[in-house]
């Protein structure tokens, strides 16, 4: 199985012989292809994006700044999809510019087409990119969770993809069932993403937007696959990343990164049952959503442990110490952990459901564990890109101060909004109003998520001058 795998790669130095020690992989500006940076910059584009529609909707929740706010035409309904959509389209393009790193540098790198593609698809999203922002400040969307904006854009982003699928999918000729488990998470990541976007505008077929059950049936279980879809392209780039800073390509064909991937899979297709325990289905398949997705996340939790204890042993202290964002990830999936099994156990689901207690969820597994992951391998591809001169300056005390705070004020934030929506929540169930604590301290999510993020935002900006100095 590892045979083939090696035979598999562009440069056969890069396999480390069976007897020797992990190899520490030097810094090498010239071999990152200009298709990384690029889609890397856009990436981190969305961040910022993201950043502005998160802090302008999170204003919303002061009476006086939202009165004023609304008066402007700055919604809520119009922020909060311009920002969960920047969000999204973050985690996968993080995601994408790690996959364009492997796509250049194996099997001969990316020839004629695989250029003309790229930049077909790179002109869609930002054609679609550019509409979607226009059209969601000016109130025009969709209602729907995710895929908020009109359907005319849709038909863009879905076309680019298909351009990023062929490329990648032609690889696969070369051998599948031998490859590392990345190929695996990449290759049904990039399928998933397909499925669940189409069957996302089942909306538009009258038979489905005429009936609401099963329309919110359809919209859930096309949101779950939506995230299982980047969940997947997030866990290739975890894997690859971790084999490359520590040069040890034996885990990526472990048990238990097969594990993970099998398990992912079956959450992707059940844990839309979380968000559907209002609607008519069996105890059995609420059962089944909520035992899946426990096992997915301890066995991820396991997977960042290990890739934690490989790094360090063949990497720098920035990449894999107290400072590194792939700690700091870590320590986030085991808390991640024990909410999720809180909140997914159907009768105290029941009182949490559409409280703040499920935008803490969100917000710690999108920005603890997506976001932090994601700017770990974005690091490791800038120091990649710059060589030696960049990595002096991406390893200092910025990088720590800004780890640390972001992952600090984010605890801080999660940990009100659990406790604000645990209470709002049970309140609600005893048919009670909602305690002026509650109310009286709503100034905490718009104070603290401004902090978190203008960390996000420097971060994002310091990555994207490093990469234009690189």
């Amino acid at each position: 199985m590892t045979g083939t795998a090696d035979r598999s790669t562009a440069t056969p130095a890069a396999a480390p012989a069976a007897h020797a020690p992990p190899a520490i992989l030097p810094l090498a500006g010239q071999r990152v292809d200009r298709t990384v940076v690029i889609q890397l910059r856009m990436a981190l584009a969305c961040i910022v994006v993201a950043v502005g529609g998160g802090a302008l909707a999170a204003l919303h929740y002061l009476p006086s700044v939202s009165t004023w706010l609304n008066a402007q035409a700055v919604t809520l309904t119009r922020m909060r999809p311009l920002h969960t959509t920047f969000a999204t389209l973050w985690i996968f393009g993080g995601s994408l510019a790690v996959m364009y790193h492997w796509l250049s540098t194996h099997h001969g790198g990316l020839d004629r087409g695989d250029r003309r593609r790229f930049w077909f698809h790179t002109a869609c999203w930002l054609v679609a990119g550019g509409g979607i922002f226009v059209t969601l400040a000016a109130g025009i969307f969709s209602g729907r969770e995710y895929i908020d904006f009109h359907p005319i854009f849709s038909g863009v982003l879905l076309a680019g993809w298909c351009a990023f699928a062929w490329t990648f999918c032609k690889r696969l000729r070369h051998g599948f069932w031998a490859q590392p488990i990345y190929l695996w998470f990449w290759a049904i990541g990039t399928l998933y993403f397909a499925l669940t976007f189409v069957e996302g505008h089942a909306w538009l077929l009258p038979s489905v937007f005429e009936n609401p059950v099963r329309d919110l049936q359809l919209q859930w279980k096309s949101c779950g696959t939506l995230v299982g879809s980047f969940n997947f392209l997030m866990y290739g780039s975890l894997a690859y990343v971790g084999e490359k800073l520590s040069g040890d390509r034996k885990y990526a064909q472990s048990p238990t990164a097969f594990w993970l991937f099998g398990v992912g899979c079956l959450n992707s297709f059940t844990n839309y049952a979380h968000h559907t325990y209002h609607l008519p289905q069996t105890p059995t398949v609420k059962w089944i959503a909520f035992v899946v997705s426990m096992i997915e996340v301890v066995i991820l939790w396991k997977v960042m442990l290990d890739l934690g204890r490989m790094v360090r042993k063949g990497r720098p202290e920035r990449f894999c110490g107290r400072a590194g964002w792939l700690v700091a990830a870590k320590w986030w999936t085991g808390a991640m952990l024990l909410l999720s099994i809180v909140i997914s156990v159907p009768n105290w689901n029941s009182v949490i459901h559409g409280t703040q207690a499920i935008v803490a969820h969100a917000m710690g597994t999108t920005i603890g564990i997506d976001t932090l992951v994601l700017l770990g391998t974005a690091s490791w591809l800038i120091a990649e890109a710059g060589g030696q001169a960049v990595s002096a300056r991406l390893d200092g005390a910025l990088q720590r101060h800004s780890i640390r705070w972001i992952a600090w004020v984010l605890a801080v934030l999660v940990a009100w909004l659990l406790a604000a929506g645990a209470t709002h929540g049970w309140h609600r169930y005893l048919g009670e109003s909602t305690p002026d604590w509650v109310v009286g301290s709503r100034f905490v999510l718009p104070v603290f998520g401004g902090v978190l993020g203008a960390w996000l935002l420097l971060v994002a900006i310091r990555f994207l001058r490093l990469l234009r100095a690189g």
